[in-house]
C-alpha cells in the first residue's frame, strides 16, 4: 500500500487499531512521512473551511431531464399501436386502412435490402474520439506553506512559467499561506517566492532537485 494511501485511511479514521499504532510508528520513525501526513492535515483543515456549494433547483430539474432515457422508435410506435381508443369504422374506411397498411409494408420490404446495399464502406481505418479523450483531465493540488513573518507570498515553477506575479499565495490562520492549483497530470518543479525576493523550496515537499544554479527545487508528482 502506498504511504499516501495509508495517511488518507488515517485520516478518514479507517485503520484498525493495530495498523494505526503501527502507521504512529512509522511516521515517528520517518521525516519524510511525517511531512506528508502534516501536509495532509493541514490540506484537510483548509477544506473544512471552504464553503460548500448547493446545486439550484433548476440545474437539478435540467440534469434530471437531460439524463432522463428517452423512449425509441419502435416504443413509442408500440405505445400508439396498443393505446385503447373508441373508434367508429365504415366498410369504407376499413377497406381503405388495410390497404394503406398493405402499401406501406410493401415500401418497407423493397427498401430495406437497398438500403443495406448502399451503405457507404470506409476508404481507410475509422477514427473515432470518446468523451473522455477529448476532456483532458486535471487534478486539483494544494500547496501549504507556513511562513507566518512574510508579508506577501507567491509560488512559482513549471507550471506558470516560473513567473512569481502570477500565482499568489493567501494568508490563512497560524501564518499558513496556501493556494489551490489545477494542473494536468506531471511532474513539475517550483519554489516559493516570499516578499518579491526570497525564493524558497518547499519544506513539506518529498522530494528536491538541483535546478542548476547551486540552488534545488521543490519537486511535485501530480497523478490522477
Amino acid at each position: 500500500m502506498r504511504e499516501d494511501d495509508l495517511i488518507q485511511r488515517f485520516l478518514d479514521n479507517e485503520l484498525t487499531p493495530d495498523e494505526r499504532i503501527a502507521f504512529l510508528r512509522a511516521v515517528d520513525a520517518d521525516p519524510s512521512l511525517r511531512r506528508q501526513w502534516l501536509n495532509f492535515e493541514m490540506v484537510v483543515a483548509e477544506a473544512s473551511r471552504l464553503s460548500r456549494i448547493e446545486p439550484s433547483a433548476r440545474f437539478i430539474n435540467q440534469l434530471k431531464e437531460r439524463t432522463r432515457p428517452k423512449p425509441s422508435f419502435w416504443t413509442d410506435l408500440w405505445a400508439s399501436v396498443t393505446r385503447p381508443r373508441m373508434l367508429r369504422w365504415n366498410m369504407a374506411q376499413a377497406m381503405a386502412a388495410a390497404c394503406v397498411v398493405l402499401v406501406a409494408m410493401g415500401s418497407l420490404i423493397r427498401l430495406a435490402p437497398e438500403r443495406i446495399g448502399d451503405a457507404p464502406t470506409a476508404a481507410g481505418p475509422m477514427q473515432t474520439v470518446s468523451a473522455e479523450s477529448a476532456a483532458e483531465p486535471k487534478v486539483l493540488v494544494r500547496l501549504v506553506f507556513v511562513q507566518p513573518d512574510a508579508r506577501s507570498v507567491s509560488v512559482a515553477g513549471d507550471f506558470n512559467g516560473w513567473n512569481p506575479a502570477q500565482t499568489v499565495l493567501r494568508r490563512a490562520d497560524g501564518g499558513m499561506w496556501t493556494v489551490t492549483l489545477l494542473l494536468k497530470p506531471g511532474r513539475y518543479e517550483y519554489m516559493f517566492v516570499v516578499d518579491g525576493t526570497h525564493w524558497i523550496a518547499d519544506p513539506l515537499a518529498t522530494e528536491k532537485i538541483g535546478d542548476g544554479f547551486g540552488s534545488r527545487n521543490a519537486v511535485l508528482d501530480v497523478e490522477i
